[in-house]
Order: C-alpha cells, then sequence, then structure tokens
C-alpha cells in the first residue's frame, strides 16, 4: 500500500532538484549573512539556519510537480518564520516562487483563490510582527501583500500567454487534419469515382448483350475485373501513404506506390524511364499529388502517344519540387481529357502550377508544387 502511495505522489524533475539545492544554499548563506545587522530579531543558530533552509528549499523543489502543496508549505513555513520573530531574511522569497507556480499552472480562479488565502494570512502575519517590532509603519502589509500579487500577476500572464498558444497549436492541427480530409476525400474521389462509372458502364453492356453476344459480355466483364483490381490497389496506395509498408523506401523519391505504378504500365507495354534529382525525398503532404500527375500523365501517354517511351523526373530542391512526364509520340489530339483536368485540379489543390502541351517530338507534363515551410 505504501507503495501505491509513493508512486502516485508527484515527483520533482532533476532541474527542479538543482534548483531546491541552490535555493537552500542561498538561504542559508543569507541567513547567515542578514542575521548580523539585525541584533534585535530571534537569533539563529547554524542548525537552525540549515533547517529552514532544507524547508524552504524543499518547498522550491517541488514548486512545479505539485504547486499547490508547495504553496501550502512555503505559506506554513513563512508565516512560522515571521511569527517566531526571525530575522528578515531570503526564506521568505520562497513563498514568492510558490505564488508565481501556482498562477502560471492552475487556472486563474484557483490560483487567484489559493494566492489570495495565502496573501491574506502572510499580510496578517506581517502586520502582527511590524506592531510587535514597534517602530515600524503597518502599511509595510500592504506593501507586503502587493510583493505577493506581484507575481501572481505575472504568473497568471504567462499562464494566459501559455492558454493561447496552446489554442493556436490547436487550431493548426485542427486545420491540417481538414486539409488532409479534403486531401484524402479527393483522392478517394479520382479513384473511385473514375472506377465506379467505368465500371457501372461495362456492367450495363454486359447486361445487354449477354444472350446475344457472349464475347462482348465477357469482354466487359474482364473490363469490370481490371478496373476493380486497378481501383483497389490505388486505394491501397493511399492507404500506404498513411501507413508506409516496410517495402516503401524503394519507390522512387519515396512515393508510396509510385514504384508499383511505373512496373504496371512498364508491363503494359510502355517503357519508362524513372530519374531522381535531389537530396531530400518528396514531403508525404505533396506525396499524392505527385503519384496522381505522374499516373495521369502516363496513363495519357498509353491511351493517345502511340508506340513511344515515356521519362517521368522527380527533381526536388528547397523551394519547390518539379514533377516531369513527357514521351516522344504523336501527342494529344484534341480538347484536354480528364486526365489534364485531373491533374490540373490537385496541383491547384497544393498551390503549384501544371503545365502541359507538346514538346520536341512529343508532349510533356510539367507540375511545379511548393515545398511546404517545415521543409524548406
Amino acid at each position: 500500500m505504501d507503495t501505491v502511495v509513493a508512486a502516485r505522489l508527484p515527483r520533482p524533475s532533476r532541474t527542479d532538484l538543482v534548483l531546491a539545492a541552490g535555493f537552500t544554499a542561498a538561504v542559508v548563506v543569507g541567513a547567515l549573512l542578514v542575521a548580523g545587522g539585525q541584533d534585535r530579531y530571534r537569533p539563529l543558530d547554524v542548525a537552525g539556519v540549515l533547517l529552514i533552509g532544507l524547508a524552504a528549499g524543499t518547498t522550491v523543489g517541488w514548486h512545479r510537480a505539485a504547486p499547490l502543496w508547495s504553496l501550502g508549505a512555503a505559506t506554513v513555513l513563512v508565516n512560522g518564520y515571521l511569527l517566531a520573530g526571525f530575522p528578515y531574511g531570503p526564506v521568505l522569497l520562497c513563498l514568492v516562487i510558490a505564488v508565481f507556480e501556482v498562477a502560471r499552472q492552475q487556472p486563474l480562479r484557483r490560483s487567484a483563490l489559493a494566492c489570495g488565502i495565502a496573501a491574506a494570512i502572510s499580510s496578517g502575519t506581517m502586520l502582527v510582527r511590524l506592531l510587535t517590532d514597534g517602530g515600524a509603519s503597518p502599511l509595510l502589509a500592504v506593501v507586503w501583500a502587493t510583493w505577493i500579487a506581484l507575481p501572481w500577476s505575472l504568473g497568471a500572464l504567462v499562464h494566459v500567454a501559455d492558454a493561447a498558444r496552446r489554442r493556436s497549436r490547436a487550431d493548426l492541427v485542427a486545420r491540417a487534419a481538414l486539409q488532409e480530409r479534403a486531401r484524402l476525400a479527393g483522392e478517394v474521389h479520382d479513384i473511385a469515382g473514375h472506377a465506379f462509372a467505368l465500371i457501372t458502364m461495362q456492367a450495363g453492356v454486359a447486361m445487354l448483350v449477354f444472350d446475344e453476344q457472349p464475347e462482348q459480355a465477357r469482354r466487359s466483364l474482364a473490363a469490370v475485373q481490371e478496373t476493380s483490381g486497378t481501383a483497389l490497389a490505388e486505394l491501397r496506395r493511399m492507404l500506404d501513404s498513411l501507413h508506409p509498408r516496410p517495402g516503401a523506401a524503394t519507390d522512387p523519391a519515396g512515393v508510396p506506390g509510385l514504384g508499383d505504378l511505373v512496373r504496371r504500365v512498364r508491363a503494359g507495354g510502355l517503357p519508362v524511364e524513372v530519374t531522381v534529382d535531389g537530396d531530400r525525398p518528396v514531403p508525404g503532404s505533396l506525396a499524392g499529388g505527385v503519384y496522381r500527375v505522374v499516373q495521369e500523365a502516363l496513363t495519357n501517354v498509353l491511351r493517345h502517344a502511340g508506340p513511344t517511351t515515356a521519362r517521368v523526373s522527380v527533381r526536388t530542391t528547397p523551394a519547390e519540387l518539379v514533377v516531369e512526364v513527357a514521351d516522344q509520340g504523336a501527342g494529344i489530339a484534341g480538347p484536354p481529357g480528364r486526365g489534364l483536368t485531373v491533374m490540373r485540379r490537385r496541383v491547384d489543390q497544393l498551390g503549384g502550377e501544371l503545365t502541359a502541351g507538346p514538346y520536341e517530338d512529343g508532349f510533356r507534363v510539367v507540375a511545379r508544387l511548393p515545398m511546404p515551410a517545415a521543409e524548406r
């Protein structure tokens, strides 16, 4: 039972213990130095000074781990010290430190109540001490109360500032979460929306021609199977971007799923050359956009360029990330298709710029994405 109770007691940090040792030494040395100039007060021997120094150091040692307990102990110590008639000395500062820490850590109402009680008790004690001494103005008790109110005011200001910083950080985290949810929603929309549209169309065709054209129905069902498999692989790739799998380090530029995408395109008959330039991997916040640009660009090459080769380049600099996909085919004929629209929307969401058009003997897509501030 004693072990359980001891485990629940707050423990001061190593820094607090060092501070407590330093404060103990300061109280002992200070009390010995000031005692000589206050002969009319009750004298303290060396043992008494050491005991009071240890008691004051103990309250300081726990002032952050258990601020209310520290305040209570400091109040008892300081008031007992004053009522005993000992010389004024640095031991009084332990109450100031405890008041400041309570105001810094505790809610304003609680700290105001606790520190107000401590100030009222110690001010009354100081008044009694001044009246007993004779010749001292009782107004010094008001000065003492002000001396207690000052650290509370400073601690309360720090408390309010810390709370504002915490709220600001919470707002930043909430906004980042909303942006991430929007990004994931866009990913799911691009993957599932396109796949379901194709599946619905091919399934409808299969139902219409199932009896009269079984071969066509078989081809439509095969397209459904291929499209659903591709969509499933895309969803897995998106999940990998959230929880990278062990093999994700083999993906070019550290973009989850990019290696698998290139292998699938190569297996489909399109030679793809991938180059990565830069010392740093693609930041996680940009990885989905990079993957989508490369995927849609290579899909356009497969659909429109004819026999050709493709080149994928990912280049990172401290300021931006540049993704380039180029081919040596005939180029895209006609108005821009869905792939370019998807790429442009994704790049716009990331604050970047997309250019696409004829280049040398083929077609080139270039996406420029600004690096997140934390990565610069």
